[in-house]
């Protein structure tokens, strides 16, 4: 089903003007969906892993699963293949390449959905995160410092309807185990499949968008990038507008502002070397059940979790 998606990347046929300006807008809304729900839901690997660890309260975390479940039950309906535009990298780079990455998201706070959530809240220093990641794409872009990989893509690994299952199971478990604890099941379950499917249908119609790269895909797909971009923030700000108390703009100090670019460098490389950041492997190298992405996830949440574990953290979810 995936040929009658448009693809506005510029990789494809040249579209009528009319397309263009449908798929613009069609990309723009999922865009915002996507940031609003991210807000929304104060979705955050960072949060959901200290609340795993730290106070044995697992839900979020099984969230996280759905959310790739969701992912990957669209491509099973679209009868598309999950794509990867860089091949993964040799375990000798994946392996430090997923620790960067967990060390990064530590430092800055929050991984890149939480960092799009607390921009939303108004707390703009997470902006600089995003600067850290793309100074690192855009170094490499120019000086070509990696040897480029073949593309590779792989059809989820289960069929529709196991997948559906499967989502109604983890649904269950996930209400199970938040039932004393949490009272956002509704929330996190409406977010999760936003997610899950906003960034599915985005990374069909916009090819080597990503939300990791989501300043540095405005470089290789300018027009697209630069649109979902600014409509996912657009969508988080919104988001928090609406809570009460919600959004609250917070200048940063140049501590924060060096904290934060520092982070987003780290993220960066990590990202680059796996390829992919947090939201590549969940959203993409888990439905195409990818062992790269299931073993660079895990290091990633791992890292995360010493830290935690050892220093502490003060990240906490914010609706």
């Amino acid at each position: 089903m995936s040929e009658f998606l448009p693809n506005i990347s510029g990789t494809g046929p040249v579209a009528t003007s009319l397309e263009i300006w449908v798929g613009m807008a069609l990309i723009g809304a999922l865009g915002f969906v996507l940031g609003f729900a991210m807000n929304r839901g104060s979705i955050c690997t960072v949060i959901a892993t200290k609340e795993l660890v730290s106070e044995k309260r697992p839900a979020r975390f099984i969230a996280l699963v759905e959310c790739a479940v969701w992912a990957a039950l669209v491509y099973a309906i679209l009868e598309t293949a999950p794509m990867m535009q860089e091949g993964w990298s040799p375990l000798g780079y994946l392996v430090p390449a997923a620790i960067l990455l967990g060390i990064g998201s530590y430092v800055n706070g929050a991984c890149v959905f939480g960092s799009v959530g607390h921009i939303g809240n108004g707390e703009i220093g997470f902006a600089f995160t995003f600067l850290g990641i793309y100074a690192v794409l855009y170094i490499e872009s120019v000086f070509d410092l990696l040897s480029d990989q073949p593309s590779i893509s792989a059809p989820p690994s289960l069929e529709a309807a196991l997948l559906a299952l499967a989502l109604l199971a983890i649904m269950a478990l996930r209400l199970g185990v938040s039932r004393r604890s949490e009272s956002n099941f509704r929330r996190l379950t409406i977010a999760m499949g936003a997610i899950g499917i906003t960034s599915t249908v985005l990374t069909l119609l916009a090819p080597g968008f990503s939300i990791t790269a989501s300043v540095g895909a405005i470089a290789s797909i300018p027009v697209a990038g630069a649109v979902i971009s600014v409509c996912m923030f657009g969508g988080s700000l919104v988001s928090a507008r609406l809570r009460k108390h919600g959004f609250m703009l917070k200048r940063p100090t140049v501590k924060t502002i060096v904290k934060r670019t520092l982070a987003g460098i780290l993220m960066g490389l990590g990202a680059l070397l796996i390829p992919g950041g947090n939201d590549t492997l969940l959203l993409i190298g888990l439905p195409a059940g990818a062992w790269q992405a299931a073993l660079a996830y895990a290091l990633f949440v791992a890292t995360l979790a010493a830290l935690i574990v050892k220093i502490g953290s003060v990240a906490k979810p914010w609706s």
